[in-house]
């Protein structure tokens, strides 16, 4: 063997101990209350037709042409779709046990390659129906060390599917939010005063509804009229150890705001996207975002900080009645 030979052979060898060294296990669970009764929850699920009603996997192609097997609520219904856009699924009804349990095979080949079985549980709860979906699987081999991004991504997924299937059935105005996609805009130059938050994603809620009331108590008592509405604009943040540090502001123009802390946002284009409703969509808003760049090829520039801006202040009325728009800046070609 020659000195090359033996380099790329040592080289592979190592590459798949590596790749040994993760299971590629994939374990998710998300559960839902839904304000709607047991029998047209479980008709929504049990017949993949009804699928591409909510169907999170479709959310940035949701004409895509799917294939569906001739009986579509029963023991081997099959749906099926393959894009270039979106990637390729395939889910299969293994076992019905009306109205309380759905087992599935579930296959993706793109854009992460995984397979496993899925497990519905329906449960009647005062007049209303807790869902639970879960999915057992595992990746392929070459791409196991990112399993736990992969099952991240399923988690979202899993969330904004049962948001979406509630939205199907509870009563209008029950669902707690919804995505509109404003595309790539301008957005313009601010600057802001502001409060810096850092530490836990799960804390950011309730520090941006504080910072904001703060910052406009503070404001009001200089006299200073807000420029524009409260924003967040994201430094750094930490998905794995799901930790931020954001600079919650309220933009001020020129006004003079001495001993308070000031951030500027250069003009640029952004991607945008809208919640409609509770902030606990925010997760979800922003990687449904990010999905929809990636499947555009839209590359974002990460010199700018991406930011969320509040239509309505948080904690100002209740949170059905919210409006955030979420900015990821975007490179500009050429």
């Amino acid at each position: 063997m020659t000195t090359i030979g033996f380099v790329l052979a040592f080289c592979l060898v190592a590459l798949f101990v590596y790749m040994a060294r993760y299971s590629g296990r994939l374990r998710v669970e998300e559960k839902r209350l839904v304000d709607a009764p047991l029998a047209e929850v479980w008709v929504c699920v049990a017949d993949l037709r009804r699928w591409r009603e909510w169907n999170p996997w479709l959310e940035h192609e949701p004409d895509v042409p799917l294939s569906l097997s001739d009986r579509s609520d029963a023991e081997g219904s099959r749906l099926a779709w393959d894009s270039e856009r979106i990637g390729s699924g395939l889910i299969e009804h293994r076992r019905l046990q009306a109205p309380r349990r759905i087992e599935q095979r579930v296959r993706f080949q793109a854009p992460f390659r995984f397979k496993g079985r899925a497990v519905w549980t329906f449960a009647e709860r005062g007049g209303k129906t807790e869902v639970t979906w879960q999915l057992r699987g595992r990746v392929a081999f070459r791409v196991r060390a990112f399993a736990k991004t992969v099952q991240e991504t399923i988690v979202l997924d899993f969330r904004y599917g049962l948001e979406k299937l509630a939205a199907r059935v509870e009563p209008a105005g029950s669902s707690r939010y919804s995505l509109a996609y404003l595309g790539v805009e301008d957005a313009a130059a601010a600057r802001c005063a502001a409060i810096t938050y850092s530490g836990p994603l799960g804390g950011l809620r309730a520090a941006v509804r504080d910072s904001v009331a703060e910052l406009r108590r503070e404001l009001a008592r200089r006299g200073v009229a807000p420029a524009g509405a409260p924003v967040a604009l994201y430094s750094r943040t930490n998905i794995k150890l799901r930790t931020t540090v954001c600079h919650i502001g309220i933009p001020v123009g020129d006004a003079v705001v001495d001993g308070l802390e000031v951030r500027e946002l250069p003009a640029h284009r952004g991607f945008g996207v809208r919640l409609a409703g509770s902030l606990e969509g925010l997760e979800v808003a922003w990687y449904q975002a990010m999905q929809g760049m990636r499947i555009d090829g839209i590359e974002p520039d990460q010199r700018i900080a991406p930011f969320e801006r509040y239509l309505v202040d948080p904690g100002a009325g209740p949170e059905i009645d919210g409006q955030t728009e979420l900015f990821i800046p975007v490179r500009q070609r050429g």
